[in-house]
């Protein structure tokens, strides 16, 4: 008994000699409603078992209690096994990451998991979430910005480890969904008037700064003279086509968008500025991508403008992102009709 107790610490964290079915049968009291739904889904049981490195965020039976007492999630569950698997693979996470690696962070980190279904999400390597430490605990933070914490950590298996939460994560909404979630209705709006709500939605990652509805009451008297193709130009310049960008992935630098122009960025302190528009509100995951919301509309001839104005200076630059990777050639086509468009506009 000594012998093994002596390998176990010796093997710090790692798992000692546990599966995950051995993990998971003896937390069962806590986690009884997860090795139930996993019970039913033996293909990614089988999968899970047979991977190495990863995370395993389990909602706790309490977690679970809470979002089926909603009829239509609990319906959901029962009528639709293939939901139930991509919800769960969601809860797993690409990389094996201890309550020591999560706490000792002191930036936020996009962890890719293992959500890959198309019809719920389009990141590449698999949609993300996100983790931060706070307070002495590490809060994950997924779709609609809902958050769960983790109340129990390591609980170690030979593919990995497990974490307790205390909610079942959400997935992230489509880009449609979510503007309308974050109350961006002029956005919307304009989406809709420019005929763009299916090119946008179509592309298979985009990083989109969504201007609030104060920016666009700001540029009103102007932007009801525009043309068509003139506000499918400034909404172009709005878009990073073909890479998510999450806000720990922004430095001085510029990136190229679908309009064609490129645009500034500029990192100061805790703030992150689009040209000279600050990012108020980061990291809305949607199925395709991520959205910033800005304070301002981006005017693509003011594409030189940056905090610098405002008395904040930049430090050293590069180029943050360029490409179109990971398009559909019909979104492809769509963005070449974008980018003819912008040279119709010039404010």
């Amino acid at each position: 008994m000594q012998i093994k107790k002596a390998l176990c610490l010796a093997a710090a964290q790692q798992a000692c000699a546990q599966s995950l079915s051995d993990v998971l049968a003896s937390h069962n009291n806590s986690l009884s409603t997860l090795v139930s739904l996993l019970g039913q889904q033996p293909e990614l049981v089988n999968t899970l078992a047979g991977l190495q490195g990863i995370t395993i965020l389990a909602p706790s039976d309490q977690a679970f209690s809470a979002i089926l007492a909603d009829p239509a999630v609990a319906a959901k569950v029962q009528s639709d096994p293939g939901f139930v698997a991509t919800l769960l693979t969601y809860h797993v996470l690409n990389g094996t990451f201890y309550a020591s690696d999560l706490l000792g962070a002191s930036d936020p980190a996009f962890v890719p998991t293992l959500m890959t279904d198309p019809a719920f999400s389009t990141v590449s390597g698999g949609q993300r979430l996100r983790a931060q430490a706070e307070d002495g605990t590490v809060v994950i933070t997924t779709g609609n910005g809902a958050e769960a914490k983790v109340q129990a950590t390591d609980f170690n298996f030979t593919g990995g480890t497990i974490h307790v939460i205390d909610n079942v994560l959400s997935i992230p909404p489509n880009l449609t969904d979510a503007l309308a979630e974050n109350d961006l209705t002029s956005l919307t709006a304009a989406v809709v008037q420019a005929n763009l709500v299916n090119t946008l939605s179509d592309l298979d990652q985009l990083t989109l700064f969504a201007p609030n509805n104060a920016a666009f009451d700001a540029i009103s008297a102007v932007a009801a003279n525009l043309t068509i193709e003139e506000l499918t130009a400034v909404l172009g310049y709005h878009v990073i086509p073909g890479v998510v960008v999450y806000s720990s992935d922004v430095g001085n630098g510029t990136a190229q968008t679908v309009q064609g122009g490129e645009v500034t960025f500029t990192v100061q302190g805790n703030g992150i500025f689009v040209n000279d528009a600050q990012v108020v509100k980061p990291n809305i995951l949607v199925k395709n991508g991520v959205v910033h919301v800005i304070d301002e509309v981006l005017i693509p001839s003011n594409a030189n403008a940056t905090p610098t104005s405002t008395g904040i200076a930049p430090s050293a630059t590069g180029t943050v992102v360029t490409g179109a990777a990971g398009m559909n050639s019909a979104a492809l086509g769509e963005i070449a009709v974008l980018a003819a468009a912008a040279g119709l506009f010039n404010l």
